[in-house]
């Protein structure tokens, strides 16, 4: 989760879908069918189907994923499954620096967290929670799962961003591990470290933004360039509400969309049982609430959407029997009746959508 001291997958273009009058027998590549469209409509047609429903000019379709696909636990140079859980045991049973430091190391490349402007993974550096440097750092802290945050010059993490028009952001972006974000599977050991990416994603997102409109050397404020882009096509909903809310430190947008991806991450790896699947099932109540923040009451409709999107894109990657399971986990949480939880009967009613 973000500093509060409380899984763009942005959807693909799909335009080889909407292709027209395709020949028989012939594949059409979504290059030649954005040139097709170009040719047949004009380019602002073209922009508005791209696009979907939504205001005049606005861009709606969504770019790749912030993370890249995890397409092997045993990337080069790390560590098998078997030899992780060797490794896990030893350090659960005599917590060293060394021995979390190759842990935390070997499971980041593993999420492909080196790539990640800054994150070389080179060195590791130890956090007291306090202080931290650019990249990622780790805790002995037990309790300690993972947070992320902004760290100026000194190294205090978890400062504010506060964007001026003229001077240059002066701050890193800091992930902090602790001894919870990690499980003897693994696997398993994917679920913080992805979420945590998310966030520091986002956070590349708004400093290059801030960047941009330094250099644009408008006359406007932040959010009004932040529009002219979307308005411009350069730049989505998604995009504006990330950004937007990111520099002011806000964090339900980006949550929402952690959570997502730490559930993402988790739930097809684990037994399909009620049992197995409870770590699985609270991180997608994040999307709900964290440390007394409401992420899906507080969220930007475009981030509710793509949230929304990524979860049923997710479900059809499922086996029948995962499937199953969440349907019942849902169908038993709607029947629940819980006070002071913003936004979850409506979270919960847009899953029963495609959780079927």
């Amino acid at each position: 989760m973000v500093q509060v001291r409380a899984p763009l997958p942005v959807r693909r273009d799909r335009v080889a879908d909407r292709r027209r009058h395709p020949v028989p027998g012939r594949t059409v590549s979504a290059h030649e069918a954005v040139l097709r469209l170009q040719r047949e409509a004009g380019n602002r047609a073209v922009t508005r189907l791209l696009g979907g429903a939504g205001h005049a000019g606005r861009r709606l379709v969504q770019r790749a994923p912030e993370n890249p696909p995890v397409t092997t636990l045993t990337p080069s140079g790390t560590l098998t499954p078997a030899q992780w859980t060797t490794a896990y045991r030893a350090a659960v049973a005599k917590p060293t620096v060394a021995a979390y430091e190759a842990l935390f190391r070997d499971i980041a490349v593993t999420a492909g967290m080196r790539q990640l402007p800054g994150f070389d993974l080179t060195t590791i550096p130890v956090s007291d929670g306090k202080t931290a440097k650019p990249g990622l750092n780790l805790t002995l802290e037990p309790a300690e799962t993972g947070h992320t945050a902004w760290v100026d010059r000194n190294g205090t993490f978890g400062v504010r961003l506060r964007p001026t028009r003229k001077q240059p952001p002066d701050v890193g972006i800091a992930i902090l591990l602790g001894p919870l974000a990690l499980d003897a599977d693994k696997g398993l050991s994917l679920r913080t470290v992805r979420h945590e990416m998310v966030h520091a994603w986002h956070k590349v997102k708004v400093l290059e933004a801030v960047r941009g409109w330094q250099a644009s050397r408008a006359k406007v404020g932040l959010d009004a360039w932040l529009e002219t882009q979307v308005e411009r096509g350069t730049m989505t909903d998604l995009d504006l509400a990330l950004v937007s809310k990111g520099a002011q430190d806000a964090v339900s947008d980006t949550e929402v969309l952690a959570y997502v991806e730490g559930f993402s991450q988790d739930f097809h790896r684990r037994a399909p049982t009620m049992a197995a699947a409870t770590f699985s099932f609270f991180e997608l109540l994040g999307v709900v609430e964290t440390r007394k923040v409401f992420p899906w009451s507080n969220a930007d409709p475009a981030v509710r959407r793509e949230a929304l999107a990524r979860l049923r894109d997710y479900r059809a990657t499922l086996g029948p029997d995962h499937q199953r399971l969440w349907k019942e986990w849902l169908d038993r949480e709607r029947g629940k009746t819980v006070k002071n939880q913003p936004g979850r009967t409506e979270f919960l009613t847009a899953l029963a959508a495609f959780v079927v």
